[in-house]
């Protein structure tokens, strides 16, 4: 009996990590979504995590016109949206994207986020690409709570002219005062999970 006891307990131990995984859970981090793992989810999971009504298969458009990658919209066009990207097999998990509202870091990064909320979590300024091309508006920011993620930013306001001096294929400070004048917000946040 207390052999019995005894691997029970251990069981729970090794269960647990797994059970603190919550389909509920609309947090996010580096390597983390939810309760999909880098490494660790495999795409033939997520109907079992979020119910096989919430997931529908998909081809997902790379950024830049690239080449269509298998993929899922889990809760498609609800608050709770998300859009996972497969490796060209299929078999494993390389990015999420962050679709709905409710999705939030421990950090307080939203899609929705200003500049100075993304220097917040960067721990200081960063630098970002012009807007009006493919990558436009790309973040790049070496802050840990930043790191694994791929983030876009898109001006909410501005005249023409403002519009074109923040514009291009060069990197900006996010203090710059063109970058400044036209008020960005966080447009995209993908979790990346291949690297």
């Amino acid at each position: 009996m207390r052999l019995a006891g005894t691997a029970f307990a251990v069981l729970l131990v090794l269960a647990a990590p797994a059970m603190a995984l919550d389909a509920r859970d609309r947090s996010f981090e580096p390597g983390r979504v939810g309760a999909i793992l880098a490494g660790k989810t495999k795409p033939a999971d997520l109907g079992a995590i979020y119910g096989e009504a919430n997931v529908r298969k998909v081809q997902i458009h790379s950024p830049g016109g690239g080449e269509e990658s298998p993929g899922a919209l889990i809760f498609p066009e609800t608050p709770d949206a998300l859009e996972v990207t497969f490796s060209d097999d299929g078999a494993q998990i390389i990015a999420v994207s962050i679709n709905g509202p409710k999705w939030v870091s421990a950090s307080g990064l939203r899609k929705g986020s200003r500049l100075a909320d993304l220097e917040r979590v960067n721990g200081g300024p960063f630098e970002l690409s012009g807007f009006g091309w493919d990558y436009g508006g790309q973040v790049f920011a070496g802050g840990a709570a930043l790191r694994g993620l791929l983030i876009f930013v898109s001006p909410t306001r501005g005249s023409a002219q403002e519009l074109d001096a923040a514009s291009g294929d060069r990197k900006f400070s996010s203090r710059d005062p063109a970058i400044l004048k036209v008020e960005p917000e966080v447009i995209v946040i993908d979790v990346r999970f291949d690297g």
